[in-house]
């Protein structure tokens, strides 16, 4: 006879485990990525740290929770723009104009931030998605940043959080109010 406790275990494990291998799928996109970084850039350290950091936090939220890989997806799609335009400024030299940097950075990262915003409003999405979006793009945008200094990246985290908060507003005002009244 099966016992059903040793049963229960052994299914509860082969749960836990599809779980994580689903969550860890990411890796085949982010381990590319911060190899790139860390053989790129002058700041390895650095660009190591936030490779963990973000391939860390892109699997945990991924494991937590369905809507962590909806947040994951987004905050991923969101920092390609941002990560695209600081390692386009890097690699034409323009890191040595800070104000440069500042303001493309900040209008790269308001775009993203925008984008990210009209789209978890739309889904009526929770602040908690809302930040491990936004938490997931700013780090990943990070990594293209990182060699631009601190004006860099706090330009593109304020103007990324500031038009987010924005567009998420309107798209939540524009969206139809869902009735469980039918």
């Amino acid at each position: 006879m099966v016992d059903q406790e040793e049963l229960r275990k052994r299914a509860l494990r082969a749960y836990e485990f599809g779980r994580l291998r689903m969550s860890s799928r990411v890796l085949l996109f982010l381990l590319p990525l911060g190899v790139a970084c860390v053989v790129l850039r002058d700041n390895r350290k650095v660009c190591a740290f936030l490779a963990l950091l973000i391939g860390g936090l892109a699997v945990t939220l991924r494991w937590l929770h369905r809507r962590g890989v909806q947040a994951v997806e987004i905050g991923l799609k969101a920092a390609m723009l941002p990560l695209a335009v600081s390692i386009a400024l890097m690699q034409w030299g323009h890191s040595s104009s800070p104000a440069l940097a500042v303001s493309v950075c900040s209008v790269a990262g308001a775009l993203a931030g925008a984008w990210t915003g009209y789209q978890l409003g739309r889904a009526r999405a929770g602040a908690l998605v809302w930040l491990s979006s936004a938490s997931v793009a700013l780090v990943a945008a990070a990594l293209g940043a990182v060699d631009l200094g601190a004006g860099g990246l706090v330009g593109l985290s304020v103007s990324y959080i500031a038009s987010g908060t924005v567009a998420a507003f309107v798209a939540r005002l524009r969206a139809p109010q869902v009735s469980l009244h039918g």
